[in-house]
C-alpha cells in the first residue's frame, strides 16, 4: 500500500483553512482521516478524492460542512 500521509498543518496550508477547522471536520467525520496514536493524519489520495467529490454539485460535502459549522455559533466561535 502506497500512502502519502500529511499532518494537520500541511493540510491546513494546502486547503487554506485553519487547523481548528480541520479538527472540527474530522470530529464531525466530514473529511477522511486516520488517527495514529492520537495524532490525526490525512492520506493525500483520500483528500484529493474528497475534494473532487465536493465539486459535484447538489448537496456537496462542502455545502454540508458550511451549514454544520455555521449553524452552531458555540463551535469554534469568536
Amino acid at each position: 500500500m502506497d500512502m502519502k500521509l500529511i499532518t494537520i498543518q500541511e493540510l491546513s496550508e494546502l486547503l487554506k483553512v485553519k487547523p481548528k477547522t480541520l479538527y472540527q471536520w474530522a470530529e464531525l467525520r466530514q473529511i477522511p482521516f486516520l488517527k495514529l496514536n492520537g495524532a490525526l493524519r490525512f492520506d493525500l489520495d483520500d483528500i484529493e478524492s474528497w475534494i473532487a467529490s465536493c465539486k459535484k454539485g447538489n448537496g456537496s460535502g462542502y455545502n454540508q460542512i458550511t451549514k454544520t459549522v455555521t449553524s452552531s455559533p458555540t463551535k469554534g466561535g469568536n
